[in-house]
């Protein structure tokens, strides 16, 4: 996944008041369309995720090491700060829960189905003009039981 991708996944994870991601974004100056609602901590942890991840544009490889490594980094400012509060503490655990279950996602999309995994059915397939044809001709007495 890269690093736009990944924006955009946290922006449909923690919600668009967080993340507001700029589709149309060409740099990481202008990635978001409006201020995050906790501009200061959301600017500085995707700054540290770039650079954990030495991207240089928008469309470079992110790692999960690399980017929860940034977190940890800013996580811990914040966790030291006598100045913290409670949305902003509750903001860094729903980011590492976020960051966990995108990538988490993304390595069980990577991975291919083994021989012991039976393919998920997602729904049975009914024919329905059989059973109304059936169904009709009940009613109106067409079928002689």
């Amino acid at each position: 996944m890269n690093f736009k991708e990944l924006l955009a996944q946290l922006e449909e994870h923690l919600g668009y008041h967080q993340f507001p991601v700029n589709p149309a974004a060409t740099n990481i100056k202008d990635i978001f369309e409006s201020a995050p609602l906790h501009h200061d901590l959301i600017t500085r942890l995707i700054r540290a995720v770039y650079v954990s991840n030495s991207c240089h544009r928008l469309t470079d490889i992110v790692r999960k090491e690399k980017t929860l490594q940034a977190l940890t980094v800013v996580r811990q400012e914040i966790l030291r700060s006598a100045k913290t509060d409670v949305d902003v503490y509750r903001l860094v655990d729903d980011l590492g829960n976020a960051l966990n279950g995108i990538f988490t996602e993304e390595k069980n999309l990577d991975k291919p189905a083994t021989a012991n995994q039976k393919p998920r059915q997602t729904a049975e397939i009914i024919q329905l003009s059989a059973y109304r044809r059936q169904k009709t001709s009940q009613v109106f007495g067409l079928i002689k039981k």
